[in-house]
């Protein structure tokens, strides 16, 4: 099974490519492995939650999240998340981060196990534009991040996350000038990141 997340919509940004990427993959099937999508709230105390009992209970050969990157122009791989949390905007609850720990007892930062490097290759082979990054914030998206990577490795699978940009409703709808890339492009990049992970994986979880 692959256990896709994605998040809700937040701030300003009243679609959020994310969700509707996690809500048009859900059922499907990728490289033989049956998706689940899971679309989280965008609010501290509740994500951390959903996304431990998710994996724990299905047990996924490979989890990852999706999550909006408003500026970006690419599909951006993330290779580290931070065990941080801050936020000058307030989530969709009202909460903000103010610098504390995600994991108390967890390390500073933790890599995906995943060959992210090669994916951006492969994507931008594909004729979708691609690009490894190397913070996905200190927001909602990084604290997802932690998490996932975190319950992967404890069960010993893998897992990782995957920015994406504004969708063209989105940022037609925004009033300003922001990068975009259609919504069909995005899902394509997330179906043949899927199908790549995949590949690269399963010899080493067997």
């Amino acid at each position: 099974m692959i256990l896709l997340f994605g998040f809700e919509p937040f701030q300003e940004y009243r679609e959020n490519p994310a969700e509707l990427i996690v809500r048009s993959l859900d059922g499907f099937s990728v490289g033989g492995e049956r998706v689940r999508g899971v679309v989280l709230p965008v609010e501290y105390d509740k994500v951390e939650k959903i996304i431990s009992s998710h994996i724990t209970e299905l047990k996924p050969i490979l989890t990852l999240g999706i999550g909006l990157a408003p500026g970006r122009a690419k599909l951006t791989p993330e290779k580290v998340a931070l065990n941080y949390k801050y936020s000058k905007e307030p989530d969709n609850s009202g909460t903000k981060g103010k610098g504390e720990r995600i994991d108390p007892a967890g390390p500073d930062g933790i890599f995906n196990n995943l060959p992210v490097e090669d994916l951006v290759d492969y994507l931008n082979s594909k004729g979708i534009p691609a690009e490894l990054s190397l913070s996905a914030g200190s927001y909602l998206c990084n604290m997802a991040m932690y998490i996932i990577v975190r319950e992967a490795k404890r069960l010993g699978s893998f897992g990782g996350f995957i920015h994406v940009p504004c969708h063209e409703e989105l940022a037609a709808k925004l009033g300003r000038q922001v990068p975009s890339m259609s919504l069909e492009t995005m899902k394509r990049g997330i179906t043949l990141s899927l199908e790549f992970l995949l590949n690269a994986v399963r010899p080493r979880s067997n």
